[in-house]
C-alpha cells in the first residue's frame, strides 16, 4: 500500500469515528446494532439498506445504497461475506467515510476466505474498512457506536483512554463489565484487512483527549508500520500498554485460525515492544489497570511506593510480591517516624509497607491520613497507595471513609500519584470507586494485578527517555526485508573472514589443505585448535571435528588424523580435505553467544547470552531486534545474570558491547543476504580483550 492510499484511509477513519450519519446494510441482523448506536447517546442521521424490509428498527428502509441522501461516513455492513463484497465496493466508488464488517469466515478460515479477503481489500480502495471478523468502534466521548450488538456504552465527559483489540470478545468484555473506567474509544479491529493497529494508533494520536492507549494483538500484519505509529506516541508521551496472545508454537495455529494473522514468539514480541517503547503486561485486567494508572492527572513518575493496608499480614504481602515486581518501598527515616508517631497512635507499624491500623473512629479522621501520609511522600517516593476492601456493611464501611477522605485532599495537594487499591479483585464497589475517580483518585482491583499496574506504568518513564534517545541517535525501523529462500552456510573460516573487516577479535591462524595447515602450523603460535572446514557441517562438535590445546607440530598431525576419523564415522559423505588451525585464548573467563537470525515480518533478531555448551540450559539472554541502539546492547549485555555474576569492570564490560556492535553492524549492512549467524563461543579472557572463536555464518548466495 502506498502512503497516498493509507494517508487517505486514515482521514476516511476520522469521518468514521466522529460521523455525521450512520448507514446500515443487513436484515434483521441490524436491528441490535441500531439499538446499540442510539443507546450511545448518537444524535445524527441513522440510514437503514435493505430491498424488501419496510422498516428495521424503527427505521425506513431505502432499497439501495444509491438512494441515501449522500455518501454515508459510516456505514455497518450486516450481509454475506459474498455481498460485503459488493457494498464495500459501491461505497468505496461513491466516496463514502468508512464501514465496519462484522460478518466472519475470510482470512481465519482458510485459503477460499483468504481468496474473498484479498477480493475485499481490492473493493476497499480508500475506504476505512474495519475488520471483517469484528465488533466496530466505539466512540464515547462523541457518542457514536457503530457495534455489532447490544453493549454497555459509558459517557467519558473529558479525558479519558482508548483501547484496540484484536478480539472481538476482549472488547466486549471490557467494555460490558469494567466500570468507573475512562474508555473514550473501544474498536474491535478483528482481521485487519485494510486498516491495521498502526491506523487506530494513528487515529487516537490524533485526538488529544486520549491519554493512553490499550492494544490487545494476537498477531502482526505490518510491523513498519505499527513502528512509526508506536514512535509517534512516543514522542507524543502517549502511552501504548499491550496485551499479546498466542506467541508460542502450540498457539501459532489457534491465532491463526481466529484472526488470519501469524503469532511470533513470545520473545520476540517482548523484543519489539520494548524497542517501540511500549508496555507489555500479561492479563486483560492488568491492562485496564494499567491503563488507568497511566490516564491519571498524576501518572507515577518511578516505582518508589509508600503502600498502607489495614493489616499487617497483607502489608507485608504487599511488600513481598510488590518487590518481586521491582518496587522499591523507601525505608522510613527517624524524622518521618518521630513526625509520623505524633499523628497516629501505636497501633500503626512504622514500617513501608505500614499496617494502617485505625478502626475507630475516633483515629480514622481526614487529618489522620493527610497529614500523616503526607509526611511519608518526601522525595524518595513516588506514589502512595492505600489497600483496603470496603465492607459490604455501610455502618462498618463508615469508619473507613474519613481515611480516603484525607486521602483525597492529600492527593488535590500533592504533585505526587495518589492510589487506593483492593487487595480483594472485587473489593472496592462501583459506587466508591466512581466517587473516589471523580476526585481525581484512581482505582485499583485485585492485590497481583494492581501491584503488576504499578510497576508496569512505573517503568513508562524511563523507557520513554530510552527510546527518545535512541531515535534521536538512528532511524526508525525499516521496512523488513523478504528472508532468503535459497541460503548456504559459509565454512567457518569464510564467516570469520567477513566479520573481522567489523572490528571483530579473529583469533591468529591459518587454513586450507593439510598440507598448508602442517607446513604453517608454527606461525600462529601454540596451543591450537584445530578444526575442520566444511560447509556442510555446521556443528563440528557433534561429529568430533574440533581438537583443542595442540601443542607441536606433531600434534597438528594426530589431531587432523583424529578429525577424520571421526567424521568418517560420524559421516562418510563429508569432506575432510580442508582445516583451520587457530590460537587458542588465554586464560579464558565467560563464555558469550551473540547470534542473528531473520525472521519473517521482523527483519533480523540479535540473541545475547552466555555462551558454549549451556546456552540451552541456563537461558540466560537478551533478544533484541536490529538496527539496535549502542544504549540497548549495553542493558542487554549488563542485564546478563553471568555478566552480573562476573562483576565485570567498566573495560570488560565495554570490549564485549564493541564485539556485539560489530556484529550487529554486520547484520545490518547484510540485512539482504544474512540469514543466519551465530558466534559461539565469544570469549572474554582474564585480560578483558573478546575473541570470537567460532563463528556460524549462513548467507543467500
Amino acid at each position: 500500500m502506498n502512503k497516498s492510499k493509507r494517508a487517505r484511509r486514515r482521514e476516511n477513519l476520522q469521518r468514521l469515528l466522529t460521523p455525521r450519519h450512520i448507514a446500515f446494510v443487513g436484515g434483521r441482523a441490524v436491528e441490535p446494532c441500531i439499538a446499540a448506536t442510539r443507546k450511545a447517546g448518537f444524535q445524527g442521521d441513522i440510514w437503514v439498506v435493505h430491498p424488501k424490509y419496510e422498516t428495521l428498527g424503527d427505521v425506513p428502509c431505502v432499497a439501495s445504497l444509491a438512494e441515501l441522501p449522500e455518501a454515508p461516513d459510516a456505514t455497518l455492513i450486516a450481509v454475506s461475506r459474498e455481498r460485503t463484497i459488493d457494498v464495500v465496493a459501491e461505497l468505496a466508488a461513491w466516496g463514502a467515510g468508512g464501514a465496519v464488517s462484522i460478518v466472519g469466515e475470510y482470512s481465519e478460515s482458510g485459503a477460499d476466505g483468504a481468496a474473498l479477503q484479498e477480493r475485499l481489500v481490492r473493493a476497499a480502495g480508500d475506504l476505512a474498512l474495519v475488520g471483517p471478523n469484528c465488533l466496530g468502534v466505539m466512540n464515547q466521548f462523541d457518542g457514536a457506536a457503530i457495534w455489532g450488538g447490544d453493549n454497555v456504552f459509558q459517557s467519558v465527559a473529558n479525558q479519558g483512554v482508548a483501547l484496540i483489540s484484536q478480539s472481538g470478545y476482549i472488547a466486549y468484555s471490557i467494555t460490558n463489565v469494567e466500570q468507573a473506567f475512562p474508555l473514550g474509544y473501544a474498536i474491535s479491529m478483528g482481521n485487519q484487512a485494510v486498516l491495521d493497529a498502526a491506523d487506530f494508533i494513528d487515529a487516537m494520536l490524533r485526538d488529544n483527549r486520549v491519554r493512553a492507549i490499550g492494544l490487545y494483538l494476537e498477531g502482526l500484519v505490518d510491523v513498519a508500520a505499527l513502528s512509526e505509529a508506536a514512535l509517534q506516541a512516543v514522542e507524543r508521551g502517549i502511552p501504548l500498554v499491550v496485551l499479546k496472545a498466542g506467541g508460542t508454537t502450540a498457539s501459532a495455529e489457534l491465532t491463526y485460525s481466529h484472526s488470519g494473522t501469524l503469532a511470533v514468539s513470545n520473545e520476540l514480541w517482548t523484543a519489539l515492544f520494548q524497542r517501540l517503547g511500549m508496555i507489555e503486561v500479561s492479563s486483560p485486567k492488568q491492562l485496564v489497570e494499567t491503563l488507568k494508572l497511566l490516564a491519571a492527572d498524576k501518572p507515577p513518575a518511578g516505582k518508589r511506593l509508600v503502600a498502607a493496608a489495614n493489616s499487617g499480614g497483607y502489608a507485608a504481602m504487599i511488600g513481598e510480591k510488590g518487590r518481586a515486581l521491582g518496587l522499591e518501598f523507601p525505608v522510613l527515616s527517624d524524622a518521618q517516624r518521630a513526625a509520623l508517631r505524633e499523628r497516629v497512635p501505636d497501633l500503626v507499624s512504622l514500617l513501608n509497607p505500614l499496617d494502617w491500623n485505625l478502626p475507630w473512629a475516633s483515629m480514622s479522621t481526614p487529618e489522620s491520613s493527610e497529614f500523616g501520609m503526607e509526611i511519608l511522600l518526601d522525595e524518595r517516593a513516588d506514589v502512595l497507595v492505600y489497600f483496603v476492601d470496603w465492607p459490604v456493611q455501610a455502618k462498618v464501611a463508615d469508619v473507613w471513609w474519613p481515611t480516603l477522605e484525607g486521602l483525597i485532599r492529600l492527593y488535590q495537594r500533592s504533585d505526587k500519584t495518589v492510589l487506593i487499591a483492593s487487595v480483594l479483585p472485587d473489593g472496592l464497589p462501583v459506587a466508591l470507586r466512581e466517587r473516589m475517580t471523580s476526585a481525581g483518585v484512581v482505582c485499583l482491583q485485585g492485590l497481583d494485578d494492581a501491584l503488576a499496574a504499578m510497576a508496569a506504568a512505573a517503568g513508562y518513564t524511563r523507557l520513554r527517555a530510552e527510546v527518545l534517545v535512541d531515535l534521536a541517535g538512528r532511524k526508525m525501523l525499516e521496512l523488513p526485508v523478504t528472508g532468503p529462500q535459497n541460503a548456504e552456510l559459509l565454512d567457518e573460516a569464510a564467516g570469520k573472514a567477513l566479520l573481522k573487516p567489523y572490528g571483530l577479535n579473529i583469533p591468529t591462524g591459518v587454513h586450507g589443505s593439510v598440507e598448508t595447515i602442517l607446513a604453517e602450523a608454527d606461525t600462529p603460535g601454540y596451543p591450537l585448535a584445530i578444526k575442520l572446514l566444511n560447509a556442510n557441517l555446521a556443528h563440528k562438535n557433534h561429529a568430533g571435528a574440533v581438537q583443542l590445546n595442540i601443542q607441536s607440530r606433531e600434534g597438528v598431525e594426530q589431531a587432523i588424523n583424529t578429525i577424520k576419523g571421526n567424521v568418517n564415522a560420524y559421516d562418510a559423505s563429508l569432506a575432510t580435505d580442508s582445516f583451520l588451525a587457530e590460537c587458542m585464548v588465554a586464560q579464558p573467563r565467560a563464555e558469550f553467544i551473540v547470534g542473528v537470525k531473520q525472521e519473517p515480518g521482523l527483519g533480523h533478531a540479535l540473541i545475547i547470552g552466555r555462551g558454549g555448551t549451556a546456552v540451552e540450559e541456563l537461558r540466560d539472554y537478551a533478544l533484541l531486534l536490529l538496527p539496535a541502539s549502542v544504549q540497548q546492547i549495553k542493558t542487554a549485555v549488563s542485564g546478563l545474570a553471568i555478566t552480573q555474576k562476573l562483576r565485570l569492570d567498566g573495560a570488560a564490560q565495554s570490549a564485549l558491547v564493541s564485539a556485539v556492535q560489530a556484529i550487529a553492524a554486520f547484520a545490518m549492512d547484510n540485512r539482504e543476504q544474512l540469514v543466519e549467524l551465530d558466534v559461539n563461543p565469544l570469549i572474554l579472557d582474564a585480560g578483558g580483550s573478546v575473541t570470537a572463536v567460532d563463528a556460524l555464518v549462513r548467507m543467500k548466495v
